[in-house]
């Protein structure tokens, strides 16, 4: 027995008009993708620059220091590399942005912003709503730079010598709280000047932090506390090339002042740091000797201070 069977048939151009509707819908959605994508990239760009623009009030002078808290409409990331090779002979930092934007869903990162003139000591990532920023001016005898701190957790120091103390309240950083118990620290990265087990320990010349030391002297100690080793160790490079251009500059000072009847030694000083080779913090802090006697060379001069 055959059997009948009903069937719907549908015309080929309304196949066709299905499939390329199908072909311009997707097409369409690729591009609104890809130009949020694009657009988002161009924001991430710009907001990287204009917080380099807004680092420039911490250039210090010969202030003792400056403080600020930048505040963001959302959590947000920033993303800092260094490197010492680039854009001799001072080498070259860069920082890089992105935010969240829907959910716990973070945007891709715009591109990376060239930093040539600041020495930023910060975590790779650094992530939140806040970003708390300080700076100390940093003196190898004369000041090469200002030295900036980036962070966005809080912090707790545990005791802590009373000169840190004062130097950070003075500076009123509000994520770094001071205590004697280490029960008051929950929740908060733990620097410690003891054996305690903390998050970041520190000893007379070292700072101990995700199992790496970083050596620093004077106000190192917060460059190191508050970066990551591979951003510490890469600036300190850059801080002893910023030295030795420098201490060019003087030198020919020098030969311009001895016309004047101005004899100094000075000038052997200066050439003694600036032909040591450092590959290490542990290499830059040993320069501290040198530094002292060119810092006595200077004082000594009198009327005929390069500095």
């Amino acid at each position: 027995m055959i059997k009948n069977k009903s069937a719907v048939s549908m015309p080929f151009n309304w196949i066709f008009a299905l499939i390329v509707g199908a072909a311009i819908l997707a097409l369409a959605i690729y591009g609104a993708t890809k130009f949020i994508s694009t657009s988002e990239e161009s924001l991430y760009t710009e907001s990287a620059a204009k917080l380099i623009s807004l680092l420039d009030p911490f250039e210090t002078g010969l202030a003792s220091g400056k403080s600020a808290q930048i505040n963001f409409k959302s959590p947000t990331r920033t993303f800092y590399e260094c490197d010492e090779f680039s854009n001799q002979p001072f080498g070259r930092q860069t920082i890089a942005f992105s935010e969240q934007t829907l959910g716990d869903i973070w945007g891709d990162k715009g591109g990376a912003v060239t930093i040539k003139n600041k020495y930023v000591f910060a975590e790779n990532i650094v992530e939140g709503e806040n970003m708390y920023v300080f700076s100390k001016p940093y003196f190898m005898s004369f000041k090469v730079a200002d030295l900036i701190m980036i962070s966005s957790g809080e912090y707790c120091f545990y005791q802590a010598p009373q000169e840190i103390q004062e130097e950070i309240e003075n500076l009123n950083i509000a994520n770094i709280v001071f205590t004697k118990d280490l029960g008051n620290c929950t929740g908060k990265t733990r620097v410690c000047w003891s054996n305690n087990d903390c998050e970041i320990k520190v000893t007379a010349n070292r700072v101990v932090k995700d199992n790496k030391e970083m050596y620093y002297s004077g106000d190192l100690v917060y460059a190191a506390i508050f970066s990551s080793s591979e951003n510490y160790e890469c600036n300190l490079k850059r801080l002893k090339s910023k030295f030795n251009e420098l201490s060019l500059v003087y030198s020919d000072k020098m030969k311009v002042i001895q016309r004047y009847g101005c004899g100094t030694s000075i000038g052997i000083d200066l050439d003694l740091i600036r032909t040591q080779k450092i590959s290490s913090s542990k290499e830059f802090v040993s320069l501290e000797t040198n530094i002292e006697r060119l810092d006595a060379s200077n004082s000594a001069a009198k009327g005929c201070k390069l500095w």
